[in-house]
């Protein structure tokens, strides 16, 4: 990890398998009276049941919220760092953060997707709610394969294109060219 990795700290856990609430809030980077809408919003089961404290699967919070499944402890140390808001990408990539924001809203982002943390209307985001994972940032950075990345499937290809492309240039080179896009249609 790069220096400005190191220099963040992974959040301590009491218990290595169990959240609290505390911990969930320093981790997600929110805070404490906003972790029962964060939870209710990713649907993620509460361990304590009606207890003063409450406690969540530190597995169900990675799964639900990051869409990673840990397998070893390893990479649970790496997600264990607080997530980031755009300041902080902001201030390691040099992108300030208007064009940050604005590139997601343009759906131009060339870095890694951020974790949306809060919940808005359909096709919006609100940009307070914007996490990203600092090991991400880091392999971004130093141009290595970003870990903790959700498959993405296969789109599926279309045989229209192929009849316009056999009468036309552009089209054949504009088919060509989506069929080997790395980036996903919607």
């Amino acid at each position: 990890m790069t220096a400005f990795i190191a220099s963040l700290t992974p959040i301590a856990l009491r218990t290595s398998a169990v959240m609290s609430t505390a911990e969930l809030a320093a981790w997600a980077q929110i805070g404490k009276n906003s972790v029962p809408r964060l939870t209710a919003g990713f649907d993620i089961r509460e361990l304590s049941g009606h207890a003063k404290n409450h406690r969540y699967s530190v597995h169900d919070v990675m799964q639900k919220i990051l869409g990673v499944a840990v397998r070893n402890a390893e990479s649970m140390e790496t997600l264990l760092y607080p997530l980031q808001k755009s300041t902080w990408v902001s201030e390691y990539t040099g992108l300030s953060v208007s064009a940050i924001n604005a590139a997601i809203c343009e759906e131009r982002l060339t870095l890694p997707a951020p974790v949306e943390l809060t919940q808005t209307g359909h096709g919006q985001a609100a940009a307070r709610g914007r996490r990203w994972i600092p090991a991400q940032i880091d392999a971004y950075l130093r141009n290595d394969t970003i870990p903790f990345m959700p498959a993405i499937a296969a789109v599926p290809a279309t045989n229209t294109a192929s009849k316009t492309a056999s009468r036309n240039v552009f089209a054949a080179i504009c088919s060509d060219n989506a069929e080997v896009s790395r980036q996903c249609h919607l």
